[in-house]
């Protein structure tokens, strides 16, 4: 008998064993060396690589801004002309909401994140003005800005980056006269205190900073400005305060190319030289220190910031050389990395059903289970994943693909916390709770007349991957479960009852996906939506009961109902009980 045979009849012994004795399962299989789990309960996976797509564009056109991320949204802060302009951007529903403003007007500033709080630092007002030291705090929870204390050089077009909780200001300018500085100096957010540091080799403005294990990369720039750009590549190690020369950049640019890191790799986007924009994107992997090219950005441009969230990199405004223009265009490049879980169902906890896709795939190339080692696994499902699943056997997940959760365990009142995000929904019509008459806990009983819960755009479909399920209990023809206002209903039941969704591409040649599987029976059925991107599937019970191949989703960015038709037409108004939806980010196969 195979290994693999053997190994795989060990696992459904495991299984067996884990059925039998409940809880304490866990103890009792992981004895032995503990698992180091490194980041939260998320692990990430290889996917759809090396692309770029066109996102909602910045409400106000600028260059030369910063941009950093808090709580999975952007916030591009300043730019060109002295820009006191702040914008959030949210990946999630691709919109824009304007924020308080900065109180320093600035441009060539830069920005860190240290808490949960952003640091404008430096810049200038306009060509030729004095550099700033200014240092001022903005508080996304609050929509607030604090002065707080200045940096020691007052300089523009430096970078800044996040060691261990102190930010950390390198190079730049200063004026007047006009000199560039190879000055680093640290602020300590916790003291609002700065410290100065070994200087860097290369002094030079106009370049990126990017940290990767704890170490920061300075990249590119210029001695000068209109100086000749620059390769340089220098790598700074806080906890000794020395610097090293690594592997030189590819492509020697400069006018704030950008630099964001994503699992260990730096991805180095757009910049320019001598009078021409460049689209260039070159990855940097300080473990080989090795350079590879990507796929270019679709807009060649310089003096643009970038932001990461959820493993996608997000190229915002810039300006084209040639004539100065400053553009909104907003680009999203998606790295091939994206976040699964252990939680490999998506029902929420890591338990049986879990394992047993593990084992369907054991020995296997399955990057959907492939979790371990962190961060990117290894190519095959072993005893590596299996330790790292285990290590959350019987606990719920706090998944950061879960975009929305209803869980509809409220026993009153007029709203359904949204438990994954901020899109709580309104209950109206007079919706009946039912503390303990739910699939998994409570549930909320819909009349089939004017019941149904109003929540905000969790999530853009055409935003691809995306998963949506909800258990639900009763229904009749022709009633919607989860639908998207004056768009499509996400899921619902056709003339027979049958599930279906309407979620198409776009034109009309476009037809809903309906399966042959009737849920109108009166017992408890989990049904769920799954888009790949290339893919559409409908769910009954864990059971795929529908597929096609739709490479695209009409896009829409509107509020979500829960218990009634995108348009709330008589008939399609649920009647019956609905428990625990939930929205993915990420492709969930039950």
């Amino acid at each position: 008998m195979s290994t693999k045979t053997n190994r795989k009849k060990c696992l459904i012994v495991v299984a067996a064993f884990l059925c039998s004795t409940g809880s304490n399962a866990k103890a009792s299989f992981a004895s032995g060396t503990p698992v180091n789990v490194a980041v939260a309960v998320a692990s990430l996976s290889l996917a759809a690589a090396d692309t770029w797509t066109e996102k909602s564009p910045m409400p106000t056109a600028r260059s030369i801004l910063s941009a950093s991320t808090v709580d999975g949204k952007i916030y591009a802060i300043g730019g060109d002309g002295g820009s006191s302009a702040v914008e959030e951007y949210d990946p999630a529903t691709d919109t824009w909401t304007k924020k308080a403003s900065l109180p320093t007007p600035r441009q060539w500033l830069s920005t860190s994140v240290v808490n949960g709080k952003i640091y404008a630092i430096g810049g200038d007002a306009r060509v030729g003005a004095p550099s700033l030291s200014t240092v001022e705090e903005y508080d996304p929870a609050t929509d607030t800005w604090t002065e707080k204390a200045p940096m020691p050089t007052a300089r523009f077009t430096h970078s800044t980056s996040v060691v261990d909780g102190k930010i950390y200001a390198i190079g730049g300018f200063f004026r007047p006269p006009e000199r560039v500085t190879s000055d680093v100096e640290a602020y300590d957010p916790a003291t609002d205190t700065w410290t100065k540091k070994a200087p860097m080799p290369t002094a030079r403005g106009f370049l990126a900073t990017s940290v990767v294990n704890g170490k920061i990369y300075a990249i590119g720039g210029a001695r000068a400005a209109g100086g000749s750009p620059l390769s340089t590549v220098e790598e700074y190690e806080p906890v000794t305060d020395t610097w090293t020369t690594k592997a030189s950049m590819p492509t020697a640019r400069v006018t704030f190319l950008a630099a964001s890191a994503v699992n260990g790799i730096i991805y180095v986007i757009g910049g320019a030289s001598g009078g021409t924009d460049f689209s260039i994107v070159e990855a940097y992997d300080p473990a080989t220190d090795t350079w590879t090219e990507k796929a270019p950005m679709p807009t060649a441009r310089g003096f643009l910031a970038t932001s990461v969230v959820g493993g996608k990199i997000y190229a915002i405004g810039g300006r084209f050389t040639g004539h100065g223009t400053s553009v909104s265009t907003v680009e999203e490049y998606d790295t091939g990395l994206t976040v699964s879980s252990p939680d490999f169902n998506g029902d929420g906890t890591v338990e049986m059903k879990d394992l047993l896709r593990l084992i369907q795939s054991w020995d296997q190339n399955d990057p959907m289970v492939d979790i371990a080692p962190l961060p990117f696994g290894d190519e095959v499902v072993d005893a590596l994943d299996l330790e790292l699943l285990m290590s959350y056997w019987g606990q719920p997940v706090d998944d950061p693909t879960l975009v929305a959760h209803w869980a509809f365990d409220e026993t009153e009142g007029e709203i359904a916390y949204d438990s994954a995000g901020l899109n709580d929904a309104f209950v109206v019509g007079g919706a009946l709770w039912q503390p303990s008459g739910g699939q998994v806990d409570g549930a909320l009983e819909f009349d089939g007349v004017d019941d149904s819960a109003i929540a905000g755009p969790a999530l853009n479909p055409a935003n691809a991957p995306l998963s949506v399920f909800a258990w639900v209990k009763g229904g009749a023809p022709g009633q919607a479960v989860i639908s998207q206002q004056g768009s499509a209903n996400w899921l619902m039941l056709d003339a027979e009852g049958k599930l279906m969704t309407e979620l198409t591409s776009p034109g009309r040649s476009a037809v809903p996906l309906l399966s042959e599987t009737a849920i109108t029976d009166g017992h408890w059925h989990r049904i769920g939506f799954v888009w790949d991107g290339l893919l559409r599937t409908l769910y009954v019970d864990g059971i795929a009961v529908a597929e096609d191949t739709q490479d695209s989703l009409e896009s829409s960015s509107n509020g979500l109902y829960i218990g009634t038709g995108k348009a709330m037409a008589a008939g399609t108004y649920f009647s019956g009980l609905i428990d625990d939806v939930r929205i993915y980010n990420r492709v969930v196969r039950p």
